[in-house]
């Protein structure tokens, strides 16, 4: 037995689905991260669809994982090399990725593996040890999806699950195929060993993440109001503008606005009740912008002025989704020292055209808008040189 153990896990086709193992976890961590982060900027329905490519990522990892062993073993996937390959990634996607897509993937894997074997004439023998293992497999992946964090901080938790993942599995596949118990044993414990420097290594993956976001958060944000500075703003309309060169059909809107009256909060109520309503004014407009559109970009581009970049939007179309926001952060005041402050703001919008050979000179004239507004009373909007009173 010893024997087979070690020619089992000791061997080139081992080395080899080791190696696409890693690799698959790589490839899924690397998507994972970019899509995750680009879902919290975007629509609830762009995360619903990351969410659905995430677990057809882990489908997919399984079924080429069985494809190479089917290759590797001239039409046979009996093996436990095999198993625990799926079970890694299977095991893994349950920590990396974080939504119910996923969470459901890991229950029918078991169900989808034994309805296979039973098409195949084995294991109505024992179904009963199935559906025990299954409830408890399905135990043990709800758990490990409400409390991920707290696992992998936690070694004997970390231990545990993994005990009861991969012995509930080793179980699942024993009532198709009965291996001998102390064979499936010995590879139970490979499993927990090959989990744990998983572990070992997703831990140390996972603070690199943080801190590169945290590099991220310091470059592109705004430490007081948490939304892009001006650094991402001169990057971002690099971009922008190149992109209306090629598809100038496209229509892409700049809307530049600042708070009317600001030096009067500082004066009157002190700087730190300017600071609150500056952070009031950026994260209204930041979440409502969230609700309404994923083609809207805010910038606070200096003191009391921000800008917002629509892609695919006319002017006509920017001017009413800005107003509208206008009007909810006029029904929610600032709250300072137990008063509640009204903020207005100013608009200037302007579509890039074909004639803006250059960027400041797009920028140049949103920026005369605005200051036409104001200069009109304030507590207005002009768009394309038309100003008009918001009431």
């Amino acid at each position: 037995m010893l024997t087979n153990f070690l020619n089992d896990f000791f061997n080139i086709k081992a080395a080899i689905i080791a190696l696409i193992t890693v690799g698959l976890i790589t490839v899924m961590t690397a998507m994972t991260y970019y899509l995750e982060r680009r879902a919290l900027k975007r629509s609830r329905h762009f995360g619903t669809l990351v969410h659905l490519l995430e677990a057809v990522a882990v489908v997919g990892s399984v079924i080429l994982l069985r494809q190479t062993f089917w290759v590797l073993n001239s039409g046979d996937i009996v093996s436990w090399g095999y198993a625990i390959a799926q079970l890694t990634v299977l095991l893994f996607s349950l920590y990396l990725m974080r939504n119910l897509a996923v969470e459901v993937v890991n229950v029918i894997m078991p169900i989808a593996f034994y309805a296979q074997g039973m098409y195949m004439g084995h294991g109505g023998q024992y179904v009963a040890v199935f559906i025990s293992m299954t409830l408890l497999l399905t135990g043990a992946i709800i758990y490990i999806s409400r409390h991920r964090t707290d696992v992998m901080d936690t070694e004997w938790k970390y231990l545990l699950l993994q005990l009861v993942y991969g012995g509930t599995w080793s179980f699942i596949i024993w009532s198709v195929h009965p291996f001998n118990l102390i064979y499936t044993i010995n590879v139970l414990v490979v499993f927990v060993f090959y989990m744990w420097i998983i572990r070992f290594f997703v831990k140390r993956l996972t603070n690199l993440i943080d801190r590169l976001d945290s590099l991220d958060q310091a470059i592109n944000y705004d430490e007081l109001t948490g939304v892009r500075n001006r650094a991402n703003f001169d990057s971002t309309t690099v971009g922008v503008f190149g992109v209306y060169q090629k598809h100038p059909s496209i229509p892409i809107t700049m809307v530049m606005f600042d708070i009317d009256h600001f030096k009067t909060f500082n004066d009157q109520y002190g700087h730190l009740t300017g600071d609150a309503v500056l952070k009031h004014v950026a994260q209204h407009f930041k979440q409502e912008l969230f609700k309404q559109t994923a083609r809207g970009q805010l910038f606070r581009y200096g003191g009391e002025e921000f800008v917002i970049i629509f892609r695919g939007v006319s002017a006509t179309d920017a001017q009413r989704i800005v107003t509208g926001i206008r009007d909810t952060l006029q029904q929610n005041p600032v709250e300072a020292n137990g008063q509640a402050l009204a903020v207005n703001v100013s608009f200037g919008i302007s579509e890039l055209r074909l004639a803006d050979d250059y960027f400041d000179a797009w920028f140049k004239r949103v920026d005369h808008y605005l200051y036409q507004s104001k200069k009109a009373g304030r507590n207005r909007c002009t768009v394309e040189g038309v100003t008009v009173a918001l009431s």
